[in-house]
C-alpha cells in the first residue's frame, strides 16, 4: 500500500464533508432568508391592516360626526337613501376620498370647487340618463309618481293580493313570481322601500343641483319618513329586503320598463 492510496480517500472524505458542510450552510441560509422574508411580508401585511382600520375608523367618525350634525327626523330621512351607498360611491370616490358622509348631506363631496362642479355634473347625468329629469318641473314630476300613489309600490299590492286571493289570471307571470319569491320575507310592506329610496335620493339630488329648494327638499324628505315610520318596516334590514323585493318586481319586466320610459325608472 502506498501513502497515495491511503491520501486519497482520505482527501474524497474531507472533500465530500467540505461540501456537505458548505450545502448544509447554504440551506441554513436559505431557509433564514425565507423566515426573514416571509417574517417582513407578515409585517407588511400587518401594517397594511392596520392602516386599513385605521382609515376605516377616520371614514366611521366622519360618517358619525355627519350624522350627529343632523336632527333624528333628517337622518332618519337620508337613511332612507342607503341601498344606493355603492352607487353613489362608484361615481364620487377617488383615491383619498370615500364619501360615506354624502349621505348625510345633499352637496356632493369634493376635495376641491372643480372636485364638486365634477360630482354636480355626474348627478345631473346621472338624474337625466335614469330619469329624464332636467329641472324643477320633471323632478317634480317624478317625486309625484313615486309619492302619489304610483310607482311600484302599487302593482306590487295588487299582485300580492291576487296572489292571498288565489286568482292571479291575467297577470304577469313575472310579477307573480317575484311577489310569492318575496313575500315570506317583506311580508305586507312589498317593495316599498324601492319607492321610498328612489324618491330619497331625488330630494336630495335635485336640491344639490338646485332643481329644489332646500325647503321643497325637506318637505318630500319629511314625506318620506312619514311614509316610512307608518309603513310596517320591523327594522332597516326588513327595510332593505323590501328594497329589493321592489327592484327586483320593476326588473322582472324589461319591455314594460321600456314602454314606461326613462321618467320612471
Amino acid at each position: 500500500m502506498t501513502l497515495w492510496t491511503v491520501l486519497i480517500p482520505v482527501a474524497a472524505g474531507l472533500v465530500l464533508a467540505a461540501l456537505w458542510w458548505v450545502g448544509k450552510a447554504m440551506l441554513e441560509g436559505a431557509r433564514e432568508g425565507l423566515q426573514e422574508a416571509n417574517a417582513e411580508l407578515a409585517q407588511e401585511q400587518a401594517d397594511r391592516d392596520a392602516q386599513a382600520a385605521r382609515d376605516a375608523d377616520t371614514r366611521r367618525q366622519a360618517v358619525e360626526a355627519a350624522a350627529l350634525a343632523l336632527s333624528d327626523a333628517d337622518r332618519f330621512a337620508l337613511n332612507l337613501r342607503a341601498p344606493f351607498t355603492s352607487l353613489w360611491i362608484d361615481i364620487f370616490e377617488t383615491r383619498g376620498h370615500r364619501p360615506l358622509t354624502y349621505f348625510y348631506q345633499v352637496t356632493p363631496p369634493g376635495e376641491t370647487p372643480e372636485a364638486r362642479q365634477a360630482a354636480l355634473r355626474q348627478l345631473a347625468a346621472s338624474l337625466e340618463s335614469g330619469w329624464g329629469i332636467t329641472d324643477h318641473t320633471s323632478a317634480m314630476s317624478s317625486l309625484a309618481w313615486l309619492l302619489g300613489g304610483g310607482g311600484h309600490h302599487a302593482p306590487y299590492q295588487q299582485v300580492r293580493r291576487a296572489l292571498h286571493a288565489q286568482d292571479t289570471a291575467g297577470l304577469d307571470r313575472r310579477h307573480v313570481k317575484v311577489v310569492r319569491q318575496w313575500e315570506p320575507q317583506v311580508g305586507e310592506v312589498g317593495g316599498l322601500a324601492f319607492d321610498l329610496a328612489r324618491a330619497a335620493d331625488i330630494a336630495a339630488q335635485g336640491v344639490a343641483l338646485g332643481y329644489l329648494s332646500e325647503r321643497q327638499g325637506r318637505q318630500v324628505l319629511g314625506q318620506c319618513r312619514q311614509v316610512a315610520r307608518e309603513a310596517p318596516f320591523r327594522d332597516w334590514t326588513h327595510y332593505g329586503r323590501s328594497f329589493q323585493a321592489g327592484a327586483a318586481f320593476w326588473n322582472a319586466d324589461p319591455v314594460r320598463n321600456r314602454e314606461i320610459g326613462r321618467a320612471h325608472v
